[in-house]
């Protein structure tokens, strides 16, 4: 199942539903299917979430360093007051 967005999100009888919805070829939303979660779960599963995301963005940094990160690890070149490099 693809998830682009997500459509309505409702919480009955104790289960928090959550409808995935995709973009087909034709540019409109359409619904790829529907998370539920107890209730009592939903914290736990939305941490869960949360906390892989960030273990997957961190290693795509590790493997692709922008040129931003790689600004903040090299020290940059002190100037004198006239603009010219020490």
């Amino acid at each position: 199942m693809i998830i682009e967005g997500l459509g309505k999100v409702s919480f009955v009888n104790g289960i928090f539903k959550v409808q995935t919805v995709a973009i087909n070829a034709s540019g409109d939303p359409v619904e790829t299917g529907q998370l539920e979660i107890p209730g009592i779960r939903v914290g736990d599963v939305i941490n869960a979430l949360t906390q892989a995301a960030q273990g997957i963005e961190e290693k795509l940094k590790e493997n692709n360093p922008t040129s931003t990160d790689k600004e903040k690890k090299e020290p940059k070149e002190k100037t004198k007051k006239n603009g010219k490099k020490k």
